[in-house]
């Protein structure tokens, strides 16, 4: 079947009408004019793609509902196809808008499309006049013709200044051999991007290479499809070499970070025998991709066993950490292999006087933040609780004579909040703690895979106690695996435990409490909570544990992802290196160091020394400035979390070393807020009141009691108003009565209770109204029609208006009576049944 944009046409497709020219549709613009007129440019069919994918459609979320923005697309994308080759990289797009619409109408978007994509040069057309926008010029004019694939690739080369080399790396389509489920893993266009940059400076002799890609961004996939380009194209010794193929080896500093991507990423692409991991006892000369840890490398030194120039590329995951100090004893590794290329992978680079990623790597090559992933639909958006518990709005004082558990006097003084579970332990806060983050899940889905972060191993036990106790019927159906511990003192069982947390298809465990362990290099895409029950300080540490729910998990139905805070870290978000580059920092924070208040500062080391080791990386100097954004009455500064004043008693700083644990305190919970991340903003936080805004809502719609009160009683009046309201409530009737703990309310009676402040009463007292005040109506049917009828609304007091509709009779007990057909006999027929139904709902509501 001939390609039908290689009919050629005389002149435009106009529809005429009473003599004014109407426009024909985009669809049709592009098949009967703009492809036509990239034939006449000799782009033939295989160079041209419809439809190229950029985003995936932004998720808003607030109060746990979802709503999915536009998805992203380029009408006509341009592909640079070498020789016959049916596979191509883009090299331009086309926005196409309807004929009838101004050519210039398609600019700013195409425009977009070309900076997200890289493109030096983009077209934007309605059919009749064709925009040549060079993005690299700065300039756009109207042309008569687009470029012709040779003209387009001469200028993309010379913008790019690809070398030979570099038009070799350019022209390898990528591997398709990795699999996402069922389909095949396709590069995201930001991939894409990152992948042709560190191409163009390999093949322009740069010999060290940085890329920042936020958590849950794909950097080793994105690695993966990189070595292949090489590999590929014959990188570094060339096609006619007995071996061209390239040595790499990839570098971590934990095991898991090592065996993930040699087995999900490599592979499947490369095979088994060349993506190995190095052992010990003998240098690898015949696999041509190694993994290692830094840790196996430099036991034994097994990495001067290779000599300097074996290696020709050495990827780095996490470069931040490992080798980032200049100090670093793992640094000698990445100073013995000199003669290969080092590519820094990480998502929070580091840029302090303890250690600097960039006076390393340099400046990054290619940055994707997690704000960009959030607005592009890679990413999960976030809500954010932020709990104020009694104990953490001034601290805890301690009165002269209290001992703790061991018989010990606390010393009296008052413990400020970074001090409690490093000085002071006080059960009942965890148990307060507990408790909330218990009832957060009953109310959203007590199977949500959670993340908390805890002070220490032992806090972390506490907690997984503490909640476990909560929940024991939990407990129970899953073997006591519902609520766990994961630390390094769990050991193998521990390693089990996790690999079982980070697969989406296990359900448990559910709840995993941990200090240090989880905070980075844990791929669990089905986190739907992050709890922060630690004060940060590092900002990197911060954004390496945010980064723990910031992946999707569609199939699972995981699209967004809640941190609660319980020590006001998310005032961190406030800052505006949480989203960017760190600044390059010359001093370190020291125990003399001040907060924006004058007052000195606690340096507590945040590494749990019983954790997983790693490379040692200080916590560094950052600071949060007052006056944050969150901004709620009763909380403290969102600083006051992280930045604690120290009395800086002698004893205090004697003893360091030990902790009081005190009970008989009570704590309970001061004020909750929820908060969602303003739109177009670098993170900034909104407060949500659910009843301000649900009312608001509701009030202007512009009915009155009265009226809302007919109109639900009516079933499709009903669901126009439910579909109206869910125009700009994020969840449904049932989720608000649910979140603001009105779950056994009928949502008429938390509407008029939100709306115009009338007493909120439960289905049941519903019912017992109209049983009451309806005897006559209900007298009226005969007496099985009537067993039914009371069937149904005991089936209403019990799940809600959903079970006032017919549909209700083929589900038991109802269906129990017969058939449909048979139970519509007792009232008279189908008419008559749905009639006394209608009327039984309208009475229903309009009870009093």
């Amino acid at each position: 079947m001939p390609w039908l944009y290689r009919v050629r046409l005389s002149r435009p497709t106009w529809i005429a009408s009473k003599g004014a020219q109407l426009s024909i549709s985009e669809e049709r613009t592009i098949r009967d004019l703009v492809l036509p007129a990239l034939d006449r440019s000799d782009w033939g069919p295989s160079a041209v793609t419809r439809e190229l994918p950029i985003t995936a459609g932004r998720r808003m979320v607030a109060n746990g509902r979802i709503r999915k923005g536009e998805r992203l697309h380029a009408d006509l994308a341009l592909l640079h196809q070498p020789g016959a080759s049916a596979t191509g990289h883009p090299i331009s797009v086309v926005e196409v808008k309807r004929t009838v619409r101004d050519e210039r109408t398609g600019v700013q978007q195409v425009k977009e499309y070309g900076r997200l994509l890289d493109l030096p040069l983009v077209y934007a057309t309605n059919g009749r006049r064709i925009i040549e926008v060079d993005l690299a010029a700065g300039t756009q004019h109207e042309v008569d013709r687009f470029r012709t694939p040779l003209e387009l690739w001469q200028n993309y080369r010379g913008i790019r200044q690809l070398n030979e080399l570099g038009v070799r790396l350019f022209e390898v389509p990528y591997s398709r051999d990795v699999l996402a489920g069922s389909s095949v893993k396709e590069l995201r266009y930001y991939q894409h991007v990152a992948i042709q940059r560190l191409l163009q400076a390999i093949a322009s002799g740069h010999r060290r290479l940085l890329t920042v890609l936020a958590t849950g961004t794909g950097k080793s996939f994105l690695s993966a499809q990189l070595v292949h380009s090489l590999w590929a194209a014959h990188w570094p010794r060339g096609a006619a070499a007995p071996d061209p193929r390239p040595r790499v080896l990839y570098l971590a500093d934990r095991d898991v970070l090592v065996n993930d991507p040699m087995v999900r990423e490599f592979r499947p692409i490369f095979g088994e025998e060349d993506a190995v991991r190095v052992r010990g006892g003998g240098t690898q000369t015949q696999a041509r991709i190694n993994f290692s840890s830094y840790q196996a490398l430099d036991s034994g030194e097994l990495f001067a066993q290779y000599e300097p120039t074996w290696f020709d590329l050495v990827v780095i995951d996490e470069c931040h950490r490992g080798s980032a100090a200049a100090n670093s004893q793992w640094r000698e590794i990445l100073d013995h292999f000199t003669g290969a290329i080092h590519l820094g992978l990480t998502a929070t680079p580091r840029a302090d006087a303890e250690a600097d990623t960039f006076e390393y790597f340099g400046e990054p090559t290619y940055q994707y933040s997690l704000k960009q992933g959030i607005e592009d639909g890679f990413l999960a958006p976030f809500e954010v609780a932020r709990v104020l518990l009694s104990t953490d709005l001034d601290g805890v004082t301690i009165e002269q004579g209290t001992v703790d558990d061991e018989g010990v006097v606390v010393p009296a003084k008052t413990y400020k909040p970074r001090q409690l579970e490093r000085k002071l332990v006080i059960p009942a806060r965890t148990e307060e703690a507990a408790g909330w983050l218990s009832r957060h899940l009953a109310s959203t889905h007590r199977m949500a895979k959670t993340i908390v972060f805890c002070v220490d191993q032992d806090h972390a036990a506490r907690f997984a106690e503490a909640i476990g106790n909560l929940n024991p019927d939990l407990m129970v159906e899953f073997d006591s695996e519902w609520a766990v511990r994961i630390t390094s003192d769990e050991g193998e069982r521990g390693r089990v435990l996790l690999g079982r947390f980070q697969n989406a298809f296990e359900p448990v465990p559910v709840v995993v409490s941990s200090s240090d362990m989880l905070t980075t290099g844990v791929d669990a895409s089905t986190v739907r909570n992050v709890v922060f029950f630690t004060p940060v300080r590092s900002m990197t540490r911060f954004k390496q544990m945010v980064g723990r729910g910031t992946r999707l998990a569609e199939e699972q139905g995981k699209e967004f992802f809640t941190i609660v805070d319980f020590t006001g870290v998310t005032g961190l978000f406030a800052d505006a290196s949480f989203d960017g580059l760190p600044v390059r920092n010359t001093t370190t924070t020291t125990e003399a160091d001040e907060d924006p208040a004058g007052e000195p500062i606690e340096i507590i080391d945040e590494v749990d020394g019983n954790e997983e080791p790693e490379v040692a990386e200080p916590a560094g100097g950052f600071e949060v400035e007052a006056g944050g954004v969150i901004d709620a009455p009763g909380f403290p500064d969102p600083g006051d979390g992280c930045i604690v004043d120290d009395d800086g008693t002698e004893d205090e700083i004697n003893d360091r070393g030990s902790k009081h644990v005190v009970r008989g305190i009570d704590v309970t919970v001061l004020g909750e807020y929820l908060y969602v991340v303003e739109p177009d903003s670098n993170f900034r936080l909104r407060a949500i009141r659910i009843e301000s805004w649900a009312k608001q809502q509701i009030l202007e719609l512009g009915l009155d009691a009265g009226d809302l009160r007919r109109q639900w009683a009516d079933a499709v009046s009903r669901r126009a108003l439910v579909d109206a309201l869910a125009a700009h409530l994020p969840f449904t009737m049932e989720e608000l009565a649910q979140r603001l703990g009105y779950a056994d309310a009928d949502p008429l009676d938390v509407l008029l209770r939100l709306a115009y402040g009338m007493p909120l009463r439960s289905r049941s007292d519903r019912l017992a109204q109209f049983t009451r005040s309806q005897q006559a109506f209900l007298n009226g049917f005969a007496p099985e029609a009537r067993r039914i009828l009371e069937m149904i609304l005991d089936k209403y007091a019990e799940h809600g208006p959903g079970d006032l509709d017919p549909r209700i009779l083929a589900v038991p007990p109802l269906s129990d009576e017969g058939s449909v057909v048979e139970i519509a006999s007792r009232f008279g027929g189908p008419g008559a049944m749905r009639a006394a139904l209608d009327e039984l709902t309208r009475r229903l509501y309009e009870a009093s």
